[in-house]
């Protein structure tokens, strides 16, 4: 399996919030049976701006970096093609949402990038993501593709 990650659930191994476990538990697994994880450089810059707010950013950074190289994390650059059809995404979700504004551009962003690079789109929150690909849970994760 090819798994394209949500910014908040790196975040939640980072801040040890009530998803921790669950997201401890998950990276392990995905290490353990050779799953692919992937994150796009939206993630990455989102990831960065909580670095260089945080008092300690030279530290920070280098936790980042040791987690995605230990977890063996790649970062995908967006293509001309992914940006497309996050815009397609996007236009389609405003339409529908008559226009008014619920969600933001990197969301979009990061679920075409799933749709184009993996299996599947883990992130903490399934309802925000509308795309082609499974979108769920580290714990629904689990229990899917641990095998």
């Amino acid at each position: 399996m090819k798994y394209s990650l949500d910014t908040n659930v790196i975040i939640s191994h980072f801040k040890g919030d009530k998803f921790s476990d669950d997201t401890y538990r998950f990276f392990t697994q995905v290490k353990h049976v050779g799953h692919e994880m992937y994150i796009a450089d939206i993630v990455y810059a989102e990831l960065y701006t909580g670095i260089y707010l945080s008092q300690d950013s030279a530290t920070e950074e280098k936790r980042l970096q040791r987690f995605l190289a230990v977890n063996n994390i790649e970062v995908k650059y967006t293509s001309s093609k992914t940006a497309k059809r996050a815009g397609e995404l996007y236009a389609q979700n405003l339409m529908k949402n008559n226009w008014s504004l619920k969600r933001i551009l990197p969301d979009f962003i990061i679920g075409a990038h799933a749709e184009q690079y993996s299996d599947a789109l883990i992130t903490w929150n399934p309802s925000d993501y509308d795309i082609n690909k499974e979108v769920m849970t580290p714990v629904e994760a689990m229990g899917e593709h641990g095998r």
